[in-house]
């Protein structure tokens, strides 16, 4: 009776955490053996784990998953694509909270070396950054903070003065935000989800405090939407992804057909009060003027969420409803 308890014991500690085996980083196939790139594989979330590496693929290496001639560096490390000089040092994942997906990036740019954190919503595939889990109260209550921990490095000579820059890092564990002050020894400052709850997002409570609902990050900076229409009596499936959005809405899209997965970048566009405006233009050397090139989309929020419009390919335009993925 023992054995049988314990064997049952055992194997609810192992269905318990049989996501955890699921869902590890391996390296990018098809590398030269000089750079290192983090891709992820997730077996029982296919979609999060094509979301995740389709997002840091795009951003960091100019391409989706498997869609390069020999190497996958090929374009980044492209001087007539990339004016930088970038090497991809190594990675790794911290795994500190259960509902993070947290992937470091060492990286030199230019010969300087650089950390990059890329946080990703484990439960639905989507990036954030700190910011998302704070409103605007808490945002600022954050600030101080810092601040406050800054003024006191001071006093005690670890920070030459409050003129001098002191770079951040963060960790997000279970129970708690502990903001790591860098190249300053043991340097930490620790805050309790307990202490920060009220200044929490919507979003922020729902990813960080236990809940039984799962609910998405509502700003629509790296998003993904799918679209879904109709072409010459044939289903048209296409994709887009909205990296930043800067002032006055600009913003960087890239846009390509799920069927042959060729991310190309719109020159301009726009996300603004609920209207996704994306155009390509090329400069007309005669003309000695920007011309457009028949590419574009135009997308308006419906009240339902998702997203109407028209995408043009050329002289065809195609209308198409875009859900967010």
């Amino acid at each position: 009776m023992y054995y049988k308890k314990l064997l049952i014991f055992f194997l609810l500690i192992f269905f318990s955490n049989s996501d955890a085996f699921s869902q590890e980083l391996i390296e990018i196939e098809g590398n030269n053996k000089t750079h290192k790139f983090p891709v992820l594989e997730y077996n029982t979330h296919s979609d999060i784990e094509q979301k995740v590496n389709y997002f840091l693929q795009l951003k960091y290496l100019l391409h989706l998953p498997g869609i390069f001639n020999v190497n996958p560096f090929e374009k980044v490390l492209d001087k007539d694509i990339v004016n930088n000089d970038y090497e991809f040092i190594s990675w790794k994942q911290r795994k500190l909270n259960k509902n993070i997906i947290c992937i470091q990036l060492d990286q030199k740019l230019n010969g300087k070396s650089i950390t990059y954190l890329e946080h990703f919503d484990k439960r639905t595939g989507d990036f954030f950054e700190l910011n998302d889990l704070f409103n605007k109260k808490g945002r600022q209550n954050l600030h101080e903070k810092i601040s406050k921990k800054i003024n006191e490095l001071v006093e005690i000579g670890k920070v030459p003065s409050l003129k001098h820059n002191v770079a951040l890092s963060y960790k997000i564990q279970e129970d708690k935000l502990v903001i790591v002050f860098l190249r300053l020894e043991n340097e930490t400052l620790e805050l309790p989800f307990s202490e920060l709850t009220p200044f929490f997002s919507d979003y922020g409570k729902n990813l960080l405090l236990p809940s039984k609902t799962i609910i998405r990050r509502p700003d629509m900076a790296n998003k993904f939407l799918k679209g879904e229409g109709t072409a010459f009596n044939r289903k048209l499936n296409y994709s887009i992804l909205i990296f930043k959005i800067g002032k006055e809405g600009k913003a960087t899209i890239y846009r390509w057909k799920d069927v042959l997965k060729k991310a190309e970048k719109y020159t301009d566009a726009t996300v603004k009060d609920n209207v996704i405006q994306a155009d390509d233009f090329h400069w007309d050397k005669f003309a000695k003027k920007k011309t457009h090139a028949y590419y574009s989309l135009h997308l308006e929020k419906l009240a339902n969420g998702n997203w109407e419009g028209k995408l043009q390919l050329g002289s065809p335009f195609y209308n198409l409803v875009f859900k967010e993925f």
